[in-house]
């Protein structure tokens, strides 16, 4: 008997993007507050790319980066910096908008699945593990030149929860890096003394300095639960990623993960483009395995510096990711509903609590509460947002305010970033994984017309051969990949192969312009070799048939369930 099923395993981890000093504590969910970090996996950095060509005149060309940031700390130390060629436009996003797109363009892995034999027990009540399922703009200030010395302050200014100030050293200084390292520490920038040697290799191409902290003082004091992605355009022909200041405090292994919207698919200029062996993936629990194949993967490549290529498809597939019709339907509905209320405190606060079941995973909710709000004396903001009905009738709500801020603070920024998404064609996505020796050369992205797309759905097909009266979840089986080669093994839990025992890498190659490959390694003959030779006997070392390992578990299991009954 032969029956077809398809499992498919969607790769749901979200990861987080610009390392600063550590990871953000996670809360719970309460009333009308929800802390956004539940919903991140924060293990590595997240970047989208828009890569604005200008192909008559390349220099007016234009890269927007809409950049994560991750800190965990005292409000007053944080501080962020980031080496810009020009000077950008500044502007806040949501988190939300990387936990959707996260989740729309992870990895799939697909298994279509034949049954041989009919006398596997499917056991209902044990579950396949692999089944897992810009526009707050704030009255600007004037650009402001100050020059202290050798400091030129070009910029100072607000946005969202950030007051930020953009710098130039003067390049004749006798040490530039040092004098921008002092100056930031001065102005209250809490950044490393460390710090310095990083920079000074920006400044000698005679950059500008981008610092970030979160605004102090007053009502409009901000904290860490405040920090919110930034949105930076600027001119420039490609994308880049400045990894020597994310060095000074990056862990080991740790990942990168970048999207690009441009004209065509994009690729690594100047890293290593890595196509990953899908034979040391666990099919059945990916996650248990995947980062490790990558971080094994880049560490084939030269000099540890390679990105794998996850995801190379058209925009239009993603045109709701970020922000859905469902989106706009719901804002349009919620409007219209409060917008000609009466504006009474009850009606301010069921508008609150409406909302809070859409949007108090979205940044910028709880500021918008906060400033909509007027609290009796003796009770906090986290008072109010924890158990919001003990003091419904006696807090005092402006419905004008709360849903005007609402759109500027919390909806605008996740719909512009979609808008900002959906202006280029494609959309590519890369991973790897990396220490800080390895960040020895920040990586530029381009875009050719004659790459191929990549599709981020992986698909195998599973023999499972249901004899001798095992259950379907103890059975052997056969994988038979696409890159040639086949995986035996038995049982879900454990997957035969180990990173180390084959190349994480099937091929690693440098592209180029117009389709240009270089391979500088290629393993498929030795990955095809070590599959021939069967999985490891781990007890022994040496190399097993699959119908040899298979069949001695099931003894085992035989004589131990004899022993008991």
């Amino acid at each position: 008997m032969v029956r077809l099923l398809k499992h498919i395993t969607p790769l749901t981890s979200i990861l987080t993007c610009f390392h600063l000093y550590s990871i953000p504590t996670a809360n719970g969910c309460g009333g009308f507050w929800c802390n956004n970090n539940l919903r991140l996996n924060q293990a590595a950095e997240n970047i989208l790319f828009i890569q604005n060509q200008n192909k008559t005149h390349p220099s007016e060309s234009t890269v927007t980066a809409v950049v994560q940031i991750l800190y965990d700390g005292p409000s007053e130390r944080f501080a962020w910096l980031l080496p810009v060629p020009t000077e950008p436009e500044v502007d806040v996003s949501s988190n939300e908008a990387f936990v959707r797109l996260m989740s729309s363009t992870d990895p799939q892995f697909v298994l279509e699945e034949l049954w041989e034999g009919n006398e596997c027990q499917f056991v209902p009540d044990k579950k396949f593990k692999g089944a897992d399922v810009m526009a707050n703009t704030a009255e600007s200030s004037a650009s402001v030149e100050e020059i202290e010395a050798d400091v030129t302050v070009v910029k100072a200014d607000s946005v969202g929860p950030y007051d930020y100030v953009l710098i130039k050293i003067n390049p004749d200084a006798e040490s530039p890096a040092e004098v921008a390292v002092d100056w930031l520490q001065e102005n209250d920038y809490d950044v490393f003394d460390s710090t310095a040697t990083v920079l000074d290799p920006y400044l000698q191409k005679q950059m500008m300095l981008l610092a970030f902290r979160l605004t102090k003082g007053g009502n409009d004091a901000a904290d860490v639960g405040s920090i919110r992605p930034v949105v930076l355009t600027y001119k420039s022909e490609k994308p880049m990623i400045p990894l020597l200041p994310t060095a000074v405090a990056a862990n080991d292994d740790m990942g990168i993960r970048v999207w690009v919207a441009s004209d065509h698919p994009v690729y690594p200029a100047n890293y290593n483009s890595l196509v990953l062996n899908e034979a040391l993936i666990h099919w059945f629990d990916w996650r248990s395995t995947y980062n490790d194949v990558v971080t094994a993967a880049a560490n084939e490549a030269e000099d540890g510096q390679g990105f794998v290529t996850e995801l190379a498809l058209p925009t239009a597939n993603y045109k709701d990711a970020i922000f859905s019709v469902n989106d706009e339907e719901w804002w349009k509905y919620f409007q219209e509903s409060y917008v000609k209320m009466e504006t009474t405190d009850s009606n301010g606060f069921d508008a609150i609590q409406e909302a809070s079941w859409k949007l108090r995973f979205w940044d910028g909710w709880r500021e918008t509460v906060a400033a909509s709000v007027l609290l009796p004396k003796g009770v906090s903001m986290d008072d109010f947002g924890t158990s919001p009905f003990l003091y419904q009738d006696q807090v005092q709500v402006n419905l004008t305010t709360f849903l005007q801020l609402l759109e500027i603070n919390v909806v605008l920024p996740l719909k512009h970033t979609q808008d900002l998404l959906n202006q280029r064609p494609y959309l590519t996505r890369m991973y790897t994984t990396m220490s800080a020796w390895e960040m020895t050369e920040d990586p530029v992205f381009d875009s050719d017309e004659l790459l191929p797309q990549v599709s981020n759905v992986h698909t195998a097909n599973i023999t499972v051969h249901c004899n001798n009266g095992v259950t379907y979840w103890d059975a052997p089986w056969t994988i038979y990949i696409s890159g040639g080669g086949n995986i035996t093994g038995v049982g879900r839990q454990f997957w035969p192969y180990l990173v180390g025992d084959m190349p994480a890498t099937s091929k690693v190659e440098q592209l180029s312009y117009m389709g240009a490959s270089n391979v500088i390694r290629d393993n498929q003959d030795e990955i095809l070799r070590t599959l021939e030779k069967g999985p490891i006997d781990r007890t022994s070392g040496s190399y097993r048939s699959c119908l040899c390992v298979c069949v001695g578990k099931l003894l085992i299991v035989a004589s131990f369930l004899f022993l008991i009954f």
